[in-house]
């Protein structure tokens, strides 16, 4: 009779590939079960480009040629809501994973970090399309906006780039980012300002010449002024526009050098922690106090309130026959003004 191997062989980790989809739809997952979340990815650029087209209905723009406003506004919104998902959803939700020690116990798992950054990238960006085509199918069927089929091809390679750049530039904010409730105002704070002067919520085409100057400094116009130009069917081209993929693609390799150099692992305040409490040494008295309070031997004086400071018998460190000894700790009373911490209080001899 044969002998069975009984000798246990070792589990093969998943292909890359595998690995990188499980944390795609990890992280779509993560996204539907968040309503806030999809709610500020998905919804709110609907509502801008609902609200605003209704305000400016009718409204037709001359230094575009005449197109009329959905047909600027609606490409606008799509840039909107790609810098929403790259961007902001990038910044909030690594915030969250890394001040809640995802991100720590991820190092000591198997998986790759940059698997696991690779498919939180991945899921922005799939957002980000699926968000782009609720943004155009809602503005060709309420608003009448007209495609321009041939200027696809161009505007999936813009949209390609633009997203590895509004990725790494979020995840290169996080590395300023304190603390996962500044991650919001930090992501608004940083990116609102450039949508007012980016042609993103208005044509910036008779602001001054400096101000024009710097939004094209920042991605985010070069962004939307190639989305805009492809589909106006009146002064628009189809043509790609190499100048305004290289600003975007420069923004986005040094942002995630940056993120590669700099990001963090772990919470903010893991290493004030390991470096030990910085707290007044009364808080320290205190806590002495309550462990002494525990064991049984402060022997509070009848009438007298205990204070930190006061005088709090500790154990002797010698045995003793009879009931184990107190030694007396003078220390200031807490409205006493000394530079002395308790902990270095001078220590009086046993009282008999």
């Amino acid at each position: 009779m044969a002998a069975i191997d009984r000798t246990r062989r070792p589990a093969r980790r998943p292909s890359t590939l595998r690995l990188l989809a499980a944390q795609v739809v990890y992280q779509l997952k993560l996204l539907t079960r968040s309503p806030i979340a999809a709610f500020a990815t998905l919804v709110i650029p609907l509502m801008v480009l609902l609200a605003v087209n209704l305000l400016f209905s009718g409204t037709r723009l001359h230094t575009r040629g005449g197109v009329r406003f959905a047909q600027f506004f609606t490409p606008a919104m799509v840039a909107f809501a790609v810098v929403n998902a790259c961007y902001m959803s990038v910044i909030s939700s690594t915030t969250l994973a890394r001040d809640e020690g995802i991100l720590k116990r991820l190092r000591s798992t198997p998986l790759p970090p940059w698997v696991y950054m690779t498919g939180r990238i991945a899921s922005a960006g799939l957002v980000a399309v699926i968000s782009a085509i609720v943004v155009v199918a809602v503005g060709a069927g309420v608003y009448d906006f007209e495609m321009v089929w041939s200027a696809i091809p161009t505007a999936l390679l813009t949209l390609a780039v633009a997203m590895f750049c509004f990725c790494s530039l979020g995840l290169a904010v996080t590395v300023l980012v304190p603390a996962a409730d500044a991650a919001l105002p930090i992501a608004w704070g940083t990116i609102l300002p450039l949508c007012f002067i980016s042609d993103v919520f208005q044509p910036i085409d008779r602001a001054p010449h400096w101000l024009r100057a710097l939004a094209s400094f920042f991605p985010l116009r070069p962004f939307a002024d190639d989305l805009e130009s492809l589909f106006n069917p009146v002064t628009g081209s189809t043509a790609l526009h190499l100048g305004h993929l290289a600003v975007l693609a420069a923004w986005g390799v040094a942002a995630a050098a940056f993120a590669l150099l700099a990001f963090r692992w772990e919470p903010g305040g893991q290493r004030r922690r390991d470096r030990g409490s910085r707290r007044p040494a009364a808080f320290a008295a205190e806590s002495v106090r309550g462990l002494l309070e525990a064991r049984g031997s402060v022997r509070q004086q009848p009438g007298r309130r205990a204070a930190i400071g006061a005088r709090v018998p500790r154990r002797s460190s010698h045995r003793t026959n009879g009931p184990a000894a107190a030694e007396w700790i003078e220390g200031p009373a807490p409205a006493e003004d000394s530079s002395v911490p308790p902990e270095s209080a001078e220590i009086a001899p046993p009282r008999s």
